[in-house]
Protein backbone atom coordinates (compact mmCIF):
# COMPACT_ATOMS: atom_id res chain seq x y z
CA UNK A 1 0.00 0.00 0.00
CA UNK A 2 1.67 3.59 -0.91
CA UNK A 3 1.44 6.65 1.68
CA UNK A 4 -1.65 8.17 -0.95
CA UNK A 5 -3.67 5.42 0.18
CA UNK A 6 -2.65 5.15 3.59
CA UNK A 7 -3.36 8.45 3.94
CA UNK A 8 -6.53 8.48 2.50
CA UNK A 9 -7.40 5.15 5.03
CA UNK A 10 -6.46 7.25 7.65
CA UNK A 11 -8.84 10.12 6.56
CA UNK A 12 -11.26 7.75 5.92
CA UNK A 13 -10.92 6.15 9.74
CA UNK A 14 -10.83 9.68 11.54
CA UNK A 15 -13.49 11.09 9.73
CA UNK A 16 -15.67 8.23 10.62
CA UNK A 17 -14.54 8.55 13.70
CA UNK A 18 -15.35 12.45 14.21
CA UNK A 19 -18.81 11.59 13.14
CA UNK A 20 -19.56 9.15 15.14
CA UNK A 21 -18.45 11.29 18.05
CA UNK A 22 -21.09 13.87 17.27
CA UNK A 23 -23.98 11.43 16.98
CA UNK A 24 -23.24 10.34 20.24
CA UNK A 25 -22.91 13.33 21.50
CA UNK A 26 -26.34 14.39 20.71
CA UNK A 27 -28.22 11.69 21.14
CA UNK A 28 -30.02 12.65 24.45
CA UNK A 29 -30.48 16.02 23.23
CA UNK A 30 -32.72 16.49 19.54
CA UNK A 31 -34.12 14.26 16.69
CA UNK A 32 -32.77 16.48 14.13
CA UNK A 33 -29.55 16.28 14.99
CA UNK A 34 -29.21 13.08 15.20
CA UNK A 35 -30.78 12.52 11.84
CA UNK A 36 -28.56 14.98 10.42
CA UNK A 37 -25.05 13.59 12.18
CA UNK A 38 -26.61 10.14 10.53
CA UNK A 39 -26.70 11.21 7.16
CA UNK A 40 -23.45 12.50 7.55
CA UNK A 41 -22.09 9.39 8.63
CA UNK A 42 -23.58 7.89 4.91
CA UNK A 43 -22.25 11.24 3.30
CA UNK A 44 -18.37 10.03 4.13
CA UNK A 45 -18.59 7.14 3.45
CA UNK A 46 -20.02 7.14 0.23
CA UNK A 47 -17.93 10.02 -0.87
CA UNK A 48 -14.84 9.13 0.63
CA UNK A 49 -15.11 5.50 -1.27
CA UNK A 50 -14.62 3.96 2.26
CA UNK A 51 -15.87 0.33 0.89
CA UNK A 52 -12.22 0.40 -0.26
CA UNK A 53 -10.73 0.51 3.28
CA UNK A 54 -8.98 -3.04 3.84
CA UNK A 55 -11.08 -3.76 7.06
CA UNK A 56 -14.38 -3.00 4.76
CA UNK A 57 -13.38 -5.28 1.91
CA UNK A 58 -13.35 -8.08 4.66
CA UNK A 59 -16.77 -8.02 5.35
CA UNK A 60 -19.68 -10.40 3.63
CA UNK A 61 -22.08 -7.96 1.64
CA UNK A 62 -24.81 -10.15 1.87
CA UNK A 63 -25.39 -9.36 5.37
CA UNK A 64 -26.00 -5.56 4.73
CA UNK A 65 -29.01 -6.66 2.57
CA UNK A 66 -30.63 -8.08 5.65
CA UNK A 67 -31.65 -4.75 6.56
CA UNK A 68 -32.51 -3.52 3.84
CA UNK A 69 -34.97 -6.35 3.61
CA UNK A 70 -36.88 -4.96 6.38
CA UNK A 71 -37.55 -1.45 4.54
CA UNK A 72 -38.17 -3.86 1.56
CA UNK A 73 -41.04 -5.66 3.67
CA UNK A 74 -42.40 -2.06 4.68
CA UNK A 75 -42.59 -1.00 0.69
CA UNK A 76 -43.63 -4.31 -0.31
CA UNK A 77 -46.97 -3.58 2.34
CA UNK A 78 -47.86 -0.89 0.32
CA UNK A 79 -49.04 -3.10 -2.60
CA UNK A 80 -52.20 -3.87 0.48
CA UNK A 81 -52.27 0.32 1.21
CA UNK A 82 -55.20 1.93 1.17
CA UNK A 83 -54.05 5.48 2.13
CA UNK A 84 -50.69 6.21 0.36
CA UNK A 85 -50.11 9.40 1.92
CA UNK A 86 -49.87 7.94 5.53
CA UNK A 87 -47.92 4.87 3.77
CA UNK A 88 -45.45 7.31 2.94
CA UNK A 89 -44.71 8.71 6.08
CA UNK A 90 -44.31 4.69 7.40
CA UNK A 91 -41.55 4.58 4.96
CA UNK A 92 -39.69 7.53 5.63
CA UNK A 93 -39.80 6.98 9.33
CA UNK A 94 -38.25 3.45 8.49
CA UNK A 95 -35.12 4.77 6.42
CA UNK A 96 -33.06 4.12 8.78
CA UNK A 97 -33.03 0.43 8.37
CA UNK A 98 -30.86 1.66 5.40
CA UNK A 99 -29.25 5.10 6.27
CA UNK A 100 -27.99 3.50 9.42
CA UNK A 101 -26.70 -0.31 8.54
CA UNK A 102 -25.00 1.25 4.83
CA UNK A 103 -23.11 4.02 6.89
CA UNK A 104 -21.62 1.85 9.00
CA UNK A 105 -21.29 -1.10 7.04
CA UNK A 106 -19.14 1.15 4.24
CA UNK A 107 -17.00 2.62 6.89
CA UNK A 108 -13.73 1.47 8.61
CA UNK A 109 -13.32 -1.23 11.70
CA UNK A 110 -12.81 1.41 14.28
CA UNK A 111 -9.32 0.75 16.41
CA UNK A 112 -9.92 -0.35 20.11
CA UNK A 113 -9.24 2.91 21.52
CA UNK A 114 -11.44 4.81 19.36
CA UNK A 115 -14.13 2.50 19.54
CA UNK A 116 -13.94 3.26 23.59
CA UNK A 117 -13.52 6.86 23.66
CA UNK A 118 -17.40 6.46 21.64
CA UNK A 119 -18.48 5.02 24.42
CA UNK A 120 -16.99 7.29 26.68
CA UNK A 121 -18.55 10.29 24.70
CA UNK A 122 -22.01 8.40 25.11
CA UNK A 123 -22.03 7.79 28.48
CA UNK A 124 -20.53 11.75 28.99
CA UNK A 125 -23.19 13.11 26.82
CA UNK A 126 -26.09 10.95 28.49
CA UNK A 127 -24.36 12.35 32.17
CA UNK A 128 -24.48 15.56 31.40
CA UNK A 129 -27.90 15.98 29.85
CA UNK A 130 -29.06 13.93 33.14
CA UNK A 131 -27.23 16.66 35.35
CA UNK A 132 -29.04 18.96 33.56
CA UNK A 133 -32.53 17.97 33.46
CA UNK A 134 -31.87 16.96 37.25
CA UNK A 135 -31.80 20.68 37.68
CA UNK A 136 -35.13 21.51 35.78
CA UNK A 137 -36.18 19.39 38.51
CA UNK A 138 -35.08 20.75 40.96
CA UNK A 139 -36.26 24.31 39.15
CA UNK A 140 -38.75 23.24 38.16
CA UNK A 141 -41.06 26.29 39.29
CA UNK A 142 -39.03 28.31 36.96
CA UNK A 143 -39.24 26.00 34.31
CA UNK A 144 -42.65 25.62 34.56
CA UNK A 145 -42.43 22.06 34.59
CA UNK A 146 -46.29 19.74 35.23
CA UNK A 147 -44.53 16.27 34.86
CA UNK A 148 -41.92 14.07 34.37
CA UNK A 149 -42.91 13.35 30.66
CA UNK A 150 -41.30 17.19 29.85
CA UNK A 151 -37.84 17.08 31.52
CA UNK A 152 -36.20 15.81 28.53
CA UNK A 153 -35.49 16.96 25.67
CA UNK A 154 -36.47 13.71 23.37
CA UNK A 155 -38.69 11.27 24.32
CA UNK A 156 -38.14 10.46 28.34
CA UNK A 157 -38.89 6.68 27.21
CA UNK A 158 -36.20 6.92 24.55
CA UNK A 159 -33.99 8.16 26.81
CA UNK A 160 -33.99 6.16 29.64
CA UNK A 161 -33.08 3.27 27.15
CA UNK A 162 -29.97 5.57 26.33
CA UNK A 163 -29.17 5.59 30.11
CA UNK A 164 -30.02 1.95 30.19
CA UNK A 165 -27.29 1.17 27.84
CA UNK A 166 -24.61 3.88 29.30
CA UNK A 167 -25.17 1.46 32.38
CA UNK A 168 -24.23 -1.39 30.37
CA UNK A 169 -21.37 0.10 28.75
CA UNK A 170 -20.22 1.26 32.29
CA UNK A 171 -20.69 -2.54 34.29
CA UNK A 172 -18.69 -3.88 31.23
CA UNK A 173 -15.49 -1.02 31.28
CA UNK A 174 -15.61 -1.91 35.04
CA UNK A 175 -15.22 -5.45 35.28
CA UNK A 176 -12.72 -5.73 31.73
CA UNK A 177 -10.77 -3.24 33.93
CA UNK A 178 -10.76 -0.84 30.77
CA UNK A 179 -10.52 2.22 32.68
CA UNK A 180 -7.43 1.72 33.77
CA UNK A 181 -6.46 2.06 30.09
CA UNK A 182 -8.21 5.21 30.20
CA UNK A 183 -6.56 6.48 33.06
CA UNK A 184 -9.90 6.75 34.89
CA UNK A 185 -10.57 6.06 38.33
CA UNK A 186 -12.92 2.94 39.34
CA UNK A 187 -14.12 5.22 41.77
CA UNK A 188 -15.23 7.41 39.48
CA UNK A 189 -16.88 4.81 37.03
CA UNK A 190 -18.88 3.27 40.20
CA UNK A 191 -19.96 6.81 40.97
CA UNK A 192 -21.21 6.83 37.40
CA UNK A 193 -22.55 3.82 37.58
CA UNK A 194 -25.27 5.14 41.03
CA UNK A 195 -25.77 8.21 39.73
CA UNK A 196 -27.13 6.83 36.26
CA UNK A 197 -29.17 4.26 37.85
CA UNK A 198 -30.89 6.95 40.26
CA UNK A 199 -31.18 9.28 37.71
CA UNK A 200 -33.54 6.12 35.48
CA UNK A 201 -35.39 6.08 38.30
CA UNK A 202 -35.66 9.97 38.08
CA UNK A 203 -37.20 9.57 34.61
CA UNK A 204 -39.98 7.15 35.72
CA UNK A 205 -40.58 5.73 32.54
CA UNK A 206 -41.60 2.38 33.94
CA UNK A 207 -40.96 0.61 30.49
CA UNK A 208 -37.60 2.02 30.98
CA UNK A 209 -37.11 0.93 34.36
CA UNK A 210 -38.69 -2.88 33.88
CA UNK A 211 -36.52 -3.34 30.89
CA UNK A 212 -33.21 -2.27 32.43
CA UNK A 213 -34.25 -4.86 35.94
CA UNK A 214 -35.22 -7.56 33.52
CA UNK A 215 -32.47 -7.66 31.47
CA UNK A 216 -30.54 -7.33 35.09
CA UNK A 217 -32.37 -9.88 36.73
CA UNK A 218 -31.82 -11.93 33.13
CA UNK A 219 -27.80 -11.25 33.47
CA UNK A 220 -27.64 -12.80 37.12
CA UNK A 221 -29.84 -15.74 36.77
CA UNK A 222 -27.35 -16.88 33.82
CA UNK A 223 -24.14 -15.94 35.31
CA UNK A 224 -25.74 -18.03 38.79
CA UNK A 225 -25.82 -21.04 36.66
CA UNK A 226 -23.24 -21.07 34.49
CA UNK A 227 -20.25 -19.88 37.08
CA UNK A 228 -18.77 -22.35 38.96
CA UNK A 229 -17.41 -20.84 41.93
CA UNK A 230 -20.02 -21.37 44.74
CA UNK A 231 -19.19 -18.42 46.67
CA UNK A 232 -19.95 -16.15 43.48
CA UNK A 233 -23.37 -18.46 42.20
CA UNK A 234 -24.31 -17.59 46.16
CA UNK A 235 -23.55 -13.80 45.72
CA UNK A 236 -25.51 -13.72 42.39
CA UNK A 237 -28.96 -15.68 43.37
CA UNK A 238 -28.89 -13.49 46.89
CA UNK A 239 -28.31 -10.02 44.44
CA UNK A 240 -31.37 -11.53 42.15
CA UNK A 241 -33.81 -12.56 45.34
CA UNK A 242 -33.25 -9.05 46.58
CA UNK A 243 -33.37 -7.13 43.07
CA UNK A 244 -37.22 -9.02 42.97
CA UNK A 245 -37.89 -8.44 46.56
CA UNK A 246 -37.10 -4.68 46.94
CA UNK A 247 -39.15 -3.65 43.96
CA UNK A 248 -42.40 -6.05 44.79
CA UNK A 249 -42.18 -4.86 48.37
CA UNK A 250 -42.13 -1.43 47.29
CA UNK A 251 -45.26 -1.97 44.56
CA UNK A 252 -47.06 -3.85 47.51
CA UNK A 253 -46.63 -1.16 49.44
CA UNK A 254 -47.89 1.08 47.18
CA UNK A 255 -51.00 -1.19 46.23
CA UNK A 256 -51.72 -1.61 50.31
CA UNK A 257 -52.25 2.02 50.45
CA UNK A 258 -54.46 2.63 47.63
CA UNK A 259 -56.40 -0.05 48.73
CA UNK A 260 -56.63 0.38 52.34
CA UNK A 261 -59.88 1.25 52.83
CA UNK A 262 -61.41 3.59 55.25
CA UNK A 263 -65.23 2.17 55.77
CA UNK A 264 -68.01 4.78 55.98
CA UNK A 265 -70.98 3.57 58.16
CA UNK A 266 -73.71 5.60 56.23
CA UNK A 267 -76.29 5.62 59.30
CA UNK A 268 -73.53 8.23 60.83
CA UNK A 269 -72.82 10.64 57.96
CA UNK A 270 -73.58 14.52 58.63
CA UNK A 271 -75.87 16.11 56.60
CA UNK A 272 -75.34 19.23 56.65
CA UNK A 273 -71.69 21.45 56.89
CA UNK A 274 -70.81 23.52 59.71
CA UNK A 275 -71.84 26.12 57.84
CA UNK A 276 -75.59 24.58 57.05
CA UNK A 277 -74.92 23.82 53.57
CA UNK A 278 -75.95 20.32 52.24
CA UNK A 279 -73.63 17.56 52.00
CA UNK A 280 -74.01 15.14 48.86
CA UNK A 281 -72.70 11.34 49.73
CA UNK A 282 -72.30 9.45 46.25
CA UNK A 283 -71.85 6.00 48.42
CA UNK A 284 -72.42 4.04 45.64
CA UNK A 285 -68.99 5.85 43.70
CA UNK A 286 -66.39 3.82 45.10
CA UNK A 287 -63.73 5.19 43.88
CA UNK A 288 -60.81 6.86 47.02
CA UNK A 289 -57.48 8.07 47.51
CA UNK A 290 -55.16 6.46 49.99
CA UNK A 291 -58.41 4.67 51.23
CA UNK A 292 -61.08 7.52 51.57
CA UNK A 293 -63.86 7.47 50.10
CA UNK A 294 -63.79 10.32 46.93
CA UNK A 295 -67.52 11.64 46.62
CA UNK A 296 -68.92 11.65 50.73
CA UNK A 297 -68.90 14.53 52.27
CA UNK A 298 -69.05 17.08 49.51
CA UNK A 299 -70.36 20.49 49.74
CA UNK A 300 -69.47 22.01 45.83
CA UNK A 301 -71.08 25.48 46.76
CA UNK A 302 -68.20 25.77 49.68
CA UNK A 303 -65.47 24.33 47.64
CA UNK A 304 -65.73 26.80 44.85
CA UNK A 305 -66.59 30.02 47.22
CA UNK A 306 -63.25 28.93 49.67
CA UNK A 307 -61.11 28.06 46.94
CA UNK A 308 -61.46 30.81 44.80
CA UNK A 309 -60.47 33.15 48.14
CA UNK A 310 -57.37 31.41 48.15
CA UNK A 311 -56.33 31.22 44.69
CA UNK A 312 -55.56 33.03 41.20
CA UNK A 313 -56.22 30.00 39.72
CA UNK A 314 -59.92 29.45 40.11
CA UNK A 315 -62.10 26.60 40.74
CA UNK A 316 -63.55 25.91 37.37
CA UNK A 317 -60.21 26.57 35.53
CA UNK A 318 -59.07 23.31 33.65
CA UNK A 319 -55.38 22.04 34.56
CA UNK A 320 -53.35 19.58 32.24
CA UNK A 321 -56.93 18.46 30.89
CA UNK A 322 -58.59 18.18 34.03
CA UNK A 323 -61.08 20.77 35.91
CA UNK A 324 -59.36 21.98 39.12
CA UNK A 325 -62.36 21.07 41.11
CA UNK A 326 -62.11 17.47 40.25
CA UNK A 327 -58.10 18.12 41.16
CA UNK A 328 -58.81 19.79 44.74
CA UNK A 329 -61.58 17.03 45.59
CA UNK A 330 -58.46 14.58 45.06
CA UNK A 331 -56.63 15.80 47.05
CA UNK A 332 -58.42 16.86 49.77
CA UNK A 333 -59.53 13.18 49.99
CA UNK A 334 -55.85 12.10 49.99
CA UNK A 335 -55.79 14.02 52.68
CA UNK A 336 -58.84 12.08 54.46
CA UNK A 337 -60.93 15.95 54.62
CA UNK A 338 -64.28 17.07 53.86
CA UNK A 339 -64.81 18.79 50.42
CA UNK A 340 -65.94 21.70 52.64
CA UNK A 341 -64.71 24.88 53.49
CA UNK A 342 -63.20 23.70 56.28
CA UNK A 343 -61.16 21.29 54.31
CA UNK A 344 -60.49 24.12 52.08
CA UNK A 345 -59.05 26.29 55.23
CA UNK A 346 -56.92 23.53 56.50
CA UNK A 347 -54.74 23.54 52.91
CA UNK A 348 -51.23 24.62 54.05
CA UNK A 349 -49.53 26.96 51.13
CA UNK A 350 -47.76 24.42 49.86
CA UNK A 351 -50.60 22.28 49.38
CA UNK A 352 -52.16 24.91 47.54
CA UNK A 353 -49.50 25.33 45.24
CA UNK A 354 -49.51 21.74 44.43
CA UNK A 355 -53.11 22.14 43.67
CA UNK A 356 -52.50 24.60 41.22
CA UNK A 357 -49.71 22.61 39.72
CA UNK A 358 -52.44 19.88 39.15
CA UNK A 359 -51.46 17.53 41.68
CA UNK A 360 -53.82 14.98 43.35
CA UNK A 361 -52.20 13.66 46.29
CA UNK A 362 -50.75 14.93 48.93
CA UNK A 363 -48.17 12.28 48.91
CA UNK A 364 -47.10 13.43 45.49
CA UNK A 365 -45.51 16.19 46.88
CA UNK A 366 -41.96 14.83 46.14
CA UNK A 367 -43.32 13.47 42.96
CA UNK A 368 -40.30 14.75 40.68
CA UNK A 369 -37.72 13.02 42.83
CA UNK A 370 -39.53 9.61 44.28
CA UNK A 371 -40.81 6.88 41.97
CA UNK A 372 -44.28 6.41 44.05
CA UNK A 373 -46.22 8.96 42.75
CA UNK A 374 -45.64 7.27 39.26
CA UNK A 375 -46.34 3.91 40.27
CA UNK A 376 -49.38 5.24 42.27
CA UNK A 377 -51.20 6.70 39.49
CA UNK A 378 -50.73 3.46 37.27
CA UNK A 379 -52.30 1.64 40.14
CA UNK A 380 -55.23 4.61 40.40
CA UNK A 381 -55.70 4.61 36.36
CA UNK A 382 -55.84 0.68 36.38
CA UNK A 383 -58.40 1.18 39.02
CA UNK A 384 -60.56 3.11 37.48
CA UNK A 385 -60.24 1.41 34.12
CA UNK A 386 -61.42 -1.75 35.64
CA UNK A 387 -64.58 -0.17 37.10
CA UNK A 388 -65.66 2.09 34.46
CA UNK A 389 -64.40 0.85 31.37
CA UNK A 390 -63.18 4.32 30.31
CA UNK A 391 -59.31 4.49 29.16
CA UNK A 392 -58.96 7.67 28.18
CA UNK A 393 -56.20 9.87 29.40
CA UNK A 394 -54.67 7.30 31.56
CA UNK A 395 -51.20 5.44 29.78
CA UNK A 396 -51.29 1.60 30.96
CA UNK A 397 -55.17 1.61 30.35
CA UNK A 398 -55.25 2.86 26.77
CA UNK A 399 -52.18 -0.01 25.65
CA UNK A 400 -54.67 -2.26 27.27
CA UNK A 401 -57.45 -1.54 24.19
CA UNK A 402 -54.49 -0.99 21.49
CA UNK A 403 -53.80 -4.56 22.53
CA UNK A 404 -57.33 -5.86 22.18
CA UNK A 405 -57.80 -3.94 19.20
CA UNK A 406 -54.47 -5.38 17.80
CA UNK A 407 -55.09 -8.71 18.29
CA UNK A 408 -58.85 -8.81 16.61
CA UNK A 409 -56.55 -7.39 13.57
CA UNK A 410 -54.19 -10.07 13.78
CA UNK A 411 -57.07 -12.39 13.88
CA UNK A 412 -58.33 -11.52 10.57
CA UNK A 413 -54.75 -11.88 9.06
CA UNK A 414 -52.17 -13.31 10.74
CA UNK A 415 -49.95 -14.52 7.95
CA UNK A 416 -49.55 -11.45 5.92
CA UNK A 417 -51.24 -8.56 8.05
CA UNK A 418 -52.82 -5.64 6.56
CA UNK A 419 -49.89 -4.18 5.08
CA UNK A 420 -48.36 -0.29 5.21
CA UNK A 421 -50.24 2.69 5.99
CA UNK A 422 -53.84 0.97 6.44
CA UNK A 423 -53.86 0.85 10.49
CA UNK A 424 -55.57 4.20 11.25
CA UNK A 425 -58.21 3.11 8.63
CA UNK A 426 -58.50 -0.86 10.20
CA UNK A 427 -58.20 0.44 13.96
CA UNK A 428 -61.24 2.96 13.64
CA UNK A 429 -63.24 -0.11 12.15
CA UNK A 430 -61.92 -2.53 14.96
CA UNK A 431 -62.60 0.17 17.80
CA UNK A 432 -66.10 0.73 16.39
CA UNK A 433 -66.90 -2.80 16.57
CA UNK A 434 -65.23 -3.26 19.90
CA UNK A 435 -68.03 -0.10 21.70
CA UNK A 436 -64.74 1.03 22.88
CA UNK A 437 -65.21 4.07 25.05
CA UNK A 438 -61.64 5.25 24.03
CA UNK A 439 -62.02 8.47 22.02
CA UNK A 440 -60.98 9.10 18.47
CA UNK A 441 -58.00 11.30 19.68
CA UNK A 442 -56.68 8.57 21.76
CA UNK A 443 -56.71 5.51 19.52
CA UNK A 444 -53.60 4.31 17.91
CA UNK A 445 -51.91 0.64 17.70
CA UNK A 446 -50.66 -1.78 19.95
CA UNK A 447 -47.83 -0.01 21.88
CA UNK A 448 -45.78 -3.46 21.61
CA UNK A 449 -43.47 -3.63 18.85
CA UNK A 450 -44.05 -7.72 18.77
CA UNK A 451 -48.21 -7.73 18.03
CA UNK A 452 -47.13 -4.35 15.78
CA UNK A 453 -44.74 -6.31 13.31
CA UNK A 454 -47.57 -9.24 13.57
CA UNK A 455 -50.17 -6.99 12.76
CA UNK A 456 -48.84 -5.12 10.03
CA UNK A 457 -46.88 -7.75 8.16
CA UNK A 458 -48.40 -10.98 9.63
CA UNK A 459 -46.10 -14.28 11.40
CA UNK A 460 -44.03 -14.48 7.93
CA UNK A 461 -43.02 -10.74 8.04
CA UNK A 462 -42.55 -10.89 11.75
CA UNK A 463 -40.70 -14.25 11.51
CA UNK A 464 -38.13 -12.49 8.63
CA UNK A 465 -37.31 -9.40 10.74
CA UNK A 466 -36.24 -11.74 14.12
CA UNK A 467 -34.28 -13.73 11.28
CA UNK A 468 -32.14 -10.27 10.03
CA UNK A 469 -31.86 -9.12 13.73
CA UNK A 470 -30.79 -12.52 15.29
CA UNK A 471 -29.22 -14.17 12.29
CA UNK A 472 -26.35 -11.71 11.88
CA UNK A 473 -24.80 -11.90 15.57
CA UNK A 474 -24.53 -15.59 15.28
CA UNK A 475 -23.12 -15.41 12.18
CA UNK A 476 -20.60 -12.98 12.88
CA UNK A 477 -19.63 -14.61 16.17
CA UNK A 478 -21.27 -12.35 18.52
CA UNK A 479 -22.98 -14.68 20.55
CA UNK A 480 -20.61 -14.11 23.55
CA UNK A 481 -21.00 -10.46 23.59
CA UNK A 482 -21.41 -8.99 26.76
CA UNK A 483 -22.70 -5.57 25.87
CA UNK A 484 -24.17 -6.57 22.24
CA UNK A 485 -26.39 -9.28 23.64
CA UNK A 486 -27.47 -7.13 26.92
CA UNK A 487 -28.50 -4.06 24.55
CA UNK A 488 -30.62 -6.93 22.71
CA UNK A 489 -31.94 -8.32 25.64
CA UNK A 490 -33.02 -4.67 27.00
CA UNK A 491 -34.51 -3.97 23.66
CA UNK A 492 -36.32 -7.37 23.59
CA UNK A 493 -38.13 -6.48 27.28
CA UNK A 494 -38.60 -2.58 25.84
CA UNK A 495 -40.14 -3.79 22.72
CA UNK A 496 -42.92 -5.22 24.83
CA UNK A 497 -44.19 -2.43 25.80
CA UNK A 498 -43.60 -0.09 23.18
CA UNK A 499 -43.93 0.23 18.96
CA UNK A 500 -39.73 1.55 19.77
CA UNK A 501 -38.73 0.49 15.83
CA UNK A 502 -41.60 2.65 14.59
CA UNK A 503 -40.48 5.96 16.12
CA UNK A 504 -37.81 8.21 15.05
CA UNK A 505 -35.80 7.80 17.98
CA UNK A 506 -36.37 4.24 18.68
CA UNK A 507 -34.97 2.93 15.38
CA UNK A 508 -32.16 5.67 14.84
CA UNK A 509 -30.94 4.37 18.53
CA UNK A 510 -31.16 0.72 18.01
CA UNK A 511 -30.30 0.92 14.55
CA UNK A 512 -26.95 2.99 15.65
CA UNK A 513 -25.84 0.68 18.29
CA UNK A 514 -27.19 -2.71 16.90
CA UNK A 515 -24.36 -2.11 13.54
CA UNK A 516 -21.80 -0.39 15.72
CA UNK A 517 -21.40 -3.80 17.77
CA UNK A 518 -22.59 -5.83 15.24
CA UNK A 519 -19.14 -4.54 12.49
CA UNK A 520 -16.93 -2.80 15.49
CA UNK A 521 -16.53 -4.79 18.67
CA UNK A 522 -13.25 -6.08 19.31
CA UNK A 523 -12.46 -9.49 19.95
CA UNK A 524 -12.14 -9.42 23.36
CA UNK A 525 -15.77 -8.13 23.15
CA UNK A 526 -16.90 -11.06 21.27
CA UNK A 527 -15.65 -13.88 23.97
CA UNK A 528 -16.24 -12.16 27.28
CA UNK A 529 -19.86 -13.10 28.28
CA UNK A 530 -18.90 -17.12 29.37
CA UNK A 531 -15.68 -16.46 31.14
CA UNK A 532 -15.98 -17.45 34.63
Amino acid sequence: MDKKEELLNSWRENTFFSLLILAVGVFPFSEALVSISVGLLLFQALALRSWLHPTVKKRSRKIILLPFSVFAIYLLGTLFTKDFSFALYELKKVIFWIIVPLAVFLSPKLSERKLYTVFFVFILSVTVSGLFFTGKLILHDYFQLNGFRNISFVSHIRFSFQVALSLILLVWILISRKYAEFKISVSVIIILILWLFYFLLLLKSLLGIVSFFGTLGFSLVFYAITIKNARWKTMLAVAFLLMVFVPSFFVGNVLNDFYDFKEVNPDTLDKQTISGNDYTHDLDDKFRENGYLLNVYMCDVELRQEWNKRSETKYDDILNGYPLSSVLTRYLTSLGYRKDSVGVSKLTAEDIGLIEEGVTNWKFHNRFFSIYPRIYETVWELDYYLRTGDPNNKSLAQRIEFVKATLILIKESPWVGIGTGNWILKYDEVYDKMETKLIKEKRGPSHNQYLNYIMKFGILGFAWILFVLLFPVFRLGHKRNFIFILFLIFMAFANLGDANMETHMGLSFFSFFYYLFLWNSTDEMKKSILKK
